[in-house]
């Protein structure tokens, strides 16, 4: 985003293009989740370099601690 409105302020076009990634957390039980991450045609695109289908406790961590504070204190203020 940051990048096309850079270059539209610049008179140039924008040429920076999302693919479509998308990670939903799902809680399958106390202190447990799966991360499922895919891309916009629903085909799974996992970033972690082990089998995501598993019940994680990391991963529950992840999403109770890691993610809220990467959004509030790096997405919304674009250091993300």
């Amino acid at each position: 985003l940051v990048e096309n409105l850079l270059a539209l302020r610049a008179g140039r076009a924008p040429e920076a293009r999302y693919d479509g990634y998308a990670s939903c957390p799902l809680i399958t039980g106390y202190g447990t989740c799966i991360m499922a991450e895919f891309d916009y045609d629903g085909v799974p695109t996992e970033t972690f370099p082990f089998d995501q289908a598993q019940e994680r406790t990391s991963m529950y961590m992840l999403k109770a601690y890691g993610l809220p504070k990467m959004y509030w204190h790096g997405m919304l203020r674009g250091r993300m």
